[in-house]
């Protein structure tokens, strides 16, 4: 049988900080194959990631801010500041797509 713990603040940290790792990297990737690919198969691709980060967000994130509320996120609402570092480096941005001139046109 299992015993019962509770990660410290430290693990709860370092989860919170990989959930919004996650996060970023998936809106990303959106970004990516709306840049690279069909409109048809790019809005597909957007909503399946839509899906995976609402459930990322609601199921995983929101117990974990309830909790360890001091993990909630500025943006959010709450009172922590997330080290921009994290997300480096970055898997794409909005600027490879002009850079490479893959972008589509508005």
């Amino acid at each position: 049988m299992r015993k019962e713990t509770r990660m410290t603040s430290d693990e709860a940290e370092r989860l919170n900080v990989l959930l919004l790792q996650i996060q970023a990297k998936l809106g990303q990737s959106a970004a990516f194959v709306q840049d690279r690919d069909s409109t048809k198969s790019s809005e597909s691709y957007r909503r399946v990631v839509a899906g995976i980060m609402a459930t990322i967000q609601l199921d995983i994130q929101e117990r974990l801010w309830r909790d360890y509320p001091q993990l909630r996120p500025e943006f959010l609402k709450g009172p922590y500041k997330i080290d921009p570092k994290i997300h480096e480096p970055p898997f794409y941005e909005l600027n490879d797509a002009k850079a490479t001139g893959s972008a589509s046109e508005p």
